[in-house]
């Protein structure tokens, strides 16, 4: 093919060029989607199936375990055997999880007299709880490409069910 000038010389490298740009795009894409990770959280210890379980997955310190800053959060009926949530296509990178047994189903994290919690909850590694929720570093797991696994057990710091406890009636 020749050129304005009449010259057949480089006539190809604007092809070549344009298909270096295609293969770079597409391996990005590809890359890109293999990088991604899921996260699978099993939550053991239920008392019951009433309500819903909240998760909150947060991916930064600074915001853990702050209500409404998470980076996702999940609510899941309880089914009769066995709860387990996917999060997928997670960047690679430190998450830590936050999540109650929302036994009474209104959305909202029952504390009693001291701001004792009267629902369940939990924390991803099972991060120890004194007067305060664990910090970020102690909660963090890592995810990397394809799958992570990690159980959390619910604690239950009151015998009975939310909703038998409630003395405004669940306002």
């Amino acid at each position: 093919m020749a050129n304005r000038t009449g010259n057949t010389e480089g006539w190809a490298w604007p092809l070549l060029g344009m298909g270096l740009v295609l293969c770079a795009s597409l391996w990005a894409s590809v890359s890109a989607g293999a990088q991604a990770g899921e996260l699978q959280v099993k939550v053991e210890e239920l008392r019951n199936n009433d309500g819903l379980v909240r998760l909150a997955l947060y991916d930064r310190p600074e915001r853990f375990p702050i209500s409404g800053e998470a980076f996702v959060i999940s609510d899941v009926p309880i089914p009769h055997e066995g709860l387990s949530v996917l999060f997928p296509d997670l960047p690679p990178g430190e998450y830590a999880l936050a999540l109650f047994h929302d036994e009474d189903s209104d959305n909202i994290y029952d504390k009693g007299f001291l701001g004792l919690p009267l629902e369940g909850f939990g924390f991803s590694n099972d991060a120890t709880v004194f007067l305060s929720a664990p910090s970020f570093s102690a909660a963090a797991v890592t995810v990397g490409e394809g799958l992570t696994t990690i159980t959390i057990h619910m604690r239950y710091w009151s015998q009975a069910p939310s909703r038998e406890r409630r003395e405004d009636g669940g306002q």
